[in-house]
């Protein structure tokens, strides 16, 4: 599958507006330009939207009334299954998965903003007067997150290359299928988990990094499946061994149950 050379500069942008400006700012402007005419729905029909481009997508059938219960982030909204008919389906969001890839790049550009917001305030923090940056666990932790995002970076980049120029790029373009694009989401969401333990509670309070991490998270649940860690391909599992699904967020760590595991985390 080709992508359009636009769609590929969205993609670059959205990551340079998550880092720079936020999750919500960034999802704004993506939804415009690649779902201007009606949210973007996920496998299982929801859609997770900016309360700005609510009004912009009433002409859509049916109204997109939003799920009840709390907003995942100040600026978020959550639509539950429209139930479009055959005779009226209602306008079309943007294609599946040009969208799931795009989120994987403003993910990332988020994930890249709250390791920077880690940095800034490990380094006002202090153990005995030396900063909490120079500790050898925390120094190896974020090395590690940063490797990891290279590595992300990396394999987004192959995706968005010019065809033109995929003989001359060392991996050529490869468009990553549904399951390989289900990971690049977990790891994604590993880093940032990882991100959060070294923040400690600073990371969970309702308006600290956390609250914009599990945004994120809800984003590649809603859109790519529970982003938890990759599972094996069912071909590695032994074939009398059930597959089992990813945990529910709230028997695992992170921004949806953050009293799960303190251990190792910095005061």
């Amino acid at each position: 599958m080709t992508v359009p050379a636009e769609v590929r500069e969205h993609w670059r942008e959205a990551r340079a507006n998550a880092r720079s400006n936020g999750l919500v700012p960034a999802l704004t402007l993506l939804s415009r330009a690649l779902s201007p005419g009606a949210p973007p729905r996920g496998p299982r029909g929801h859609a997770v939207v900016p309360r700005e481009l609510l009004n912009g997508y009433r002409g859509s059938t049916p109204d997109p009334a939003p799920a009840p219960g709390p907003a995942p982030a100040p600026g978020l909204t959550v639509l539950p299954p429209a139930a479009a008919t055959a005779a009226d389906p209602g306008p079309a969001g943007a294609d599946p998965h040009t969208w799931a890839t795009a989120l994987a790049w403003l993910r990332l550009g988020a994930s890249e903003r709250l390791r920077e917001a880690c940095v800034a305030h490990l380094a006002a923090r202090t153990v005995e007067g030396t900063s909490l940056l120079l500790q050898q666990l925390v120094k190896g932790a974020l090395a590690d997150a940063l490797i990891e995002q290279l590595e992300i970076a990396g394999v987004l980049d192959d995706l968005a290359t010019d065809p033109d120029e995929a003989d001359a790029h060392p991996l050529g373009t490869h468009p990553l299928d549904a399951r390989a694009l289900a990971r690049l989401q977990a790891q994604i969401t590993e880093v940032d988990r990882a991100l959060l333990r070294l923040l400690g509670a600073h990371g969970f309070t309702a308006d600290g990094p956390g609250r914009d991490a599990h945004a994120s998270e809800l984003l590649a649940d809603a859109y790519c499946g529970w982003p938890g860690p990759a599972a094996p391909h069912p071909s590695e599992s032994h074939p009398s061994e059930p597959h089992l699904s990813a945990p529910h967020p709230s028997e695992d760590e992170g921004p949806r149950g953050p009293a799960r595991d303190t251990a190792g985390r910095t005061p």
